[in-house]
């Protein structure tokens, strides 16, 4: 029984676009499709160019920039899994200006290192929002993500 709850709740997901309200929500989760190498110094607006879902087409695949279709509070959320030695540290823009920081530091590590960060923002129409580099030599494919969704 517990199968076939499951099986019908993976049915309605599916559905869920079609049966939502033209614009009824705003949430998008990307992720990298190919790993980055980048030069330390240098400032990197980041495209998370694979798309999971992105209801309210927001979020542009081929920028990395989210724009905010209405006023509201929305929430980002982005992780970022480094190899051993390198380091992502990153921030939260909002239209060009810093409002949050994330540190994905493991140049000490052996291992690979999956760091978070989650922030809050209150935006108005037209807002745009996205994550760019501080300090970073490397990001890896599928498994680093941003995500944001309308509250």
């Amino acid at each position: 029984m517990l199968c076939f709850k499951a099986a019908v709740f993976v049915i309605f997901l599916s559905l869920l676009p079609l049966v939502a309200p033209s614009g009824a929500y705003i949430a998008f989760n990307a992720f990298i499709t190919r790993s980055l190498h980048l030069n330390m110094g240098s400032k990197v607006n980041v495209v998370y160019g694979g798309v999971y879902y992105n209801y309210g087409n927001a979020y542009n695949r081929h920028t990395g920039v989210f724009t905010a279709p209405s006023n509201g509070l929305y929430v980002f959320s982005w992780a970022s899994v480094v190899e051993p030695k390198k380091m992502f540290d990153s921030e939260i823009l909002l239209n060009g200006k810093r409002t949050g920081l994330g540190n994905c530091n493991n140049l000490k590590g052996r291992g690979y290192e999956n760091c978070s960060r989650t922030y809050p923002l209150v935006l108005k129409a037209g807002d745009r929002v996205n994550i760019r580099t501080v300090g970073a030599n490397n990001l890896i494919a599928y498994w680093s993500s941003f995500s944001g969704w309308k509250v």
